[in-house]
């Protein structure tokens, strides 16, 4: 069972950061200010719930995690669109399993991106990783791990605050998770 928490756990991380799409939840604030420039994370939340079905057993959960540690850049360019990004910090994740709470730190190292960016509206949107992890440090190996829609929930001069909700059904080797979550990445202006 605890092979099976470690996999939902990991998987949650990764899925949290991959294929996001926007939502407007309401809370968007100014958002007029320009987007080019270089931006240091600040902090980056989220919460969810999973249900993991495995050989006809469904295992239900619920998950939050917080970055620590945090050391990563993420640069926008215009003429061209062009975005870079990478870093590391650690998530400390909390999770629910079947009545059971664990907590455990994962480390998120060594990832970079780069791509081209555009703007509609409140929505940022990439077409490489907007976030991307190192294959070697998670056991889902090259399952395309990336963020590539993001609601801007807040861009001022000095913040830009991003927010990602999403839904999705994940299977490999056998294994199926529905997920859902939501989580705000806040940036500061370097």
């Amino acid at each position: 069972m605890k092979t099976v928490g470690k996999f939902l756990t990991v998987l949650c991380i990764a899925v949290l950061v991959s294929s996001c799409s926007s939502d407007d939840d309401g809370t968007t604030g100014d958002t007029s200010a320009d987007l080019v420039g270089t931006w240091i994370m600040q902090s980056f939340e989220y919460e969810g719930e999973t249900s993991t079905s495995f050989e006809g057993t469904e295992i239900d959960a619920d998950f939050d995690g917080t970055a620590i540690n945090i050391d990563t850049v993420l640069e926008f360019t215009e003429s061209p669109n062009e975005f870079v990004s990478s870093g590391s910090y650690d998530i400390e994740l909390t999770s629910t399993i079947m009545g059971e709470t664990q907590s455990f730190t994962e480390s998120i190292d060594n990832f970079s991106s780069e791509g081209t960016w555009e703007r509609d509206g409140n929505t940022l949107i990439t077409d490489g990783a907007f976030v991307e992890l190192d294959g070697s440090t998670d056991i889902l190996g090259d399952m395309g791990m990336n963020m590539s829609e993001a609601t801007i929930l807040e861009l001022t001069d000095t913040t830009l605050r991003l927010g990602q909700e999403d839904s999705q059904e994940v299977t490999q080797d056998g294994i199926t998770v529905s997920f859902s979550f939501t989580s705000e990445i806040v940036f500061t202006r370097q």
